[in-house]
């Protein structure tokens, strides 16, 4: 960043330093204007090159890394319900939402490395980041070890709870394969999070899609003959190539970080577990979401309405996934930043919001407009519980959209407590709906319950981080384009639902 900036500076200065002589005079309002416009000249040129050249690259590749993995996933999806059938994608789906239960004990601080490595290559210490990857990879791996373990342990005892007593056999022949899972998406999610932190999200898009299609090609080769553990086995081998590729790559950048982490240091443990544990509040919250939502519908209908909503939800997080992915290189480049009063974070995440509002917009008409295609190439007919829920879903997530910019500033540099409370929201709003709406309305409560949690929690990041962050200025300025945006969404969604209904009379 610094290499970016000081040439525009240097260039700024030669600038001033023609100012004719006549105009240097003490108090001369001349030279306080063409100061002025000087400073404002270099303030956006430095905005220009830090989010066009240093965030371009990266944000492309990961929005070609989202498409390619949508593909691949939807694919897998129509050739494994085709083979197996939905119920029994609903089961794996219970379980891998059982498993992310499990994750809330993991304070390793894999998800947080980028923030850690970005740290330590702005100040040149690229030993400090070998630790920070050593370390926060062998604490991802004893802590996921014993949750794995227990996840073994009391499996027998909990998936009778939740399980279907003729699916039961079929749960618990598929439970090693996710304990395995467990084990190696969260190596994986830690050594992408290092890529992330060098700010080579180019690189993490390439890895990330090459895993996409292994995962594809596995579940054509495998579900024919294995059934839905072939699903499983797939899995595996989707997180086992992430888990190389994804070093090999971390390599290239940090000196000495070898084939292997052995460098454990208490120092760096205290300071990442530190942090994690703040972080990981907010993980709470958010694992305990999807788990309890796929619960709920299990509750009302069975596994069927799981895979239902599994489709749902996955088709409006992966096109939503496009924006969060362009969005993700900001992290590293927020930490980067000395502080939030710096004029080029202002400048920054300002342009990001700019882009997040009208890509809010534009998330909700593509996953709509999808949605009958992806139907019809996944079940092979027009669905209209599964539009409905497209449309719903869609009017809660894509309006989220708005806020990701200012959830990632906050989460950069370290101020937390509205982003927690953002997904408590999301948390608390979907039990309200189980316990007082499902009974009322069926499964639609679950529906509006994710809505009206997703709003909250839009809202609260919106004000609550620009109170905490000192950018209320840029909510008032955008604060027209925000209402208008939102408006958009809220009608393509209402309107795609009322014609999802037609679809079924």
């Amino acid at each position: 960043m610094v290499q970016l900036i000081l040439p525009v500076l240097d260039h700024e200065n030669r600038k001033r330093d023609v100012i004719p002589p006549s105009l240097v005079q003490r108090g001369d309002p001349t030279i306080k204007r063409r100061q002025f416009r000087d400073v404002l000249l270099t303030l956006r040129e430095v905005g220009h090159q830090l989010v066009s050249k240093q965030l371009s690259r990266n944000s492309l590749f990961a929005v070609c890394q989202s498409f390619v993995v949508t593909l691949c996933l939807f694919l897998a999806y129509r050739i494994a319900i085709s083979q197996v059938g939905l119920e029994r994608l609903g089961v794996w789906s219970l379980l891998l939402a059982g498993a992310a239960v499990a994750r809330i004990g993991d304070i390793s601080g894999g998800g947080a490395l980028a923030r850690f490595v970005a740290k330590d290559s702005r100040t040149g210490r690229s030993q400090g980041a070998r630790n920070s990857v050593h370390t926060v990879l062998l604490t991802t791996f004893g802590f996921n070890c014993a949750l794995g373990a227990i996840l073994w342990i009391v499996a027998p005892a909990a998936l009778p709870h939740f399980i279907q007593y003729k699916y039961l056999g079929e749960a618990k022949l598929l439970m090693p394969f996710v304990v395995v899972s467990f084990v190696l998406s969260a190596l994986a999610s830690a050594v992408l999070s290092g890529v992330d932190g060098v700010q080579r999200a180019d690189q993490r898009a390439l890895v990330v899609s090459i895993a996409a299609l292994v995962f594809l090609c596995s579940n054509v080769i495998l579900i024919p003959y294995f059934g839905v553990l072939g699903f499983g086995v797939a899995n595996i081998l989707q997180q086992s190539t992430t888990l190389v590729l994804a070093w090999w790559a971390l390599r290239r950048h940090i000196p000495d970080l070898g084939w292997f982490p052995w460098h454990w240091k208490r120092a760096v443990f205290a300071e990442t577990t530190g942090y994690a544990i703040r972080l990981n509040a907010i993980g709470v919250m958010g694992l305990l979401f999807e788990p309890l939502t796929k619960f709920a519908f299990n509750h009302a209908s069975g596994p069927a309405l799981v895979a239902l909503y599994e489709l749902a939800s996955r088709l409006v997080l992966q096109v939503r996934g496009l924006v969060i992915a362009a969005a993700t290189p900001l992290v590293p480049a927020f930490a980067a930043g000395p502080n939030s009063d710096d004029p080029t974070f202002q400048r920054m995440l300002e342009t990001a919001t700019r882009l997040a509002v009208w890509a809010a917009v534009g998330v909700a008409a593509v996953t709509l407009s999808a949605a009958p295609v992806m139907s019809l190439l996944v079940l092979g007919r027009l669905s209209s519980e599964l539009l409905q829920m497209i449309a719903a879903l869609t009017a809660g997530w894509a309006l989220n959209i708005v806020v990701v910019p200012s959830y990632y500033a906050a989460q950069a540099l370290g101020v937390l407590r509205w982003n927690f409370a953002s997904h408590a929201l999301i948390a608390i709003s979907v039990l309200a709906g189980i316990f007082l709406l499902v009974p009322l309305v069926g499964q639609n409560g679950i529906i509006v319950a994710i809505i009206v949690g997703l709003t909250l929690s839009m809202l609260t990041v919106l004000f609550g981080n620009a109170h905490a962050l000192g950018t209320a200025a840029i909510v008032r300025r955008l604060r027209w384009q925000l209402l208008t945006a939102s408006a958009a969404v809220s009608l393509l969604a209402l309107a795609a639902w009322i014609l999802a209904g037609l679809v079924g009379l």
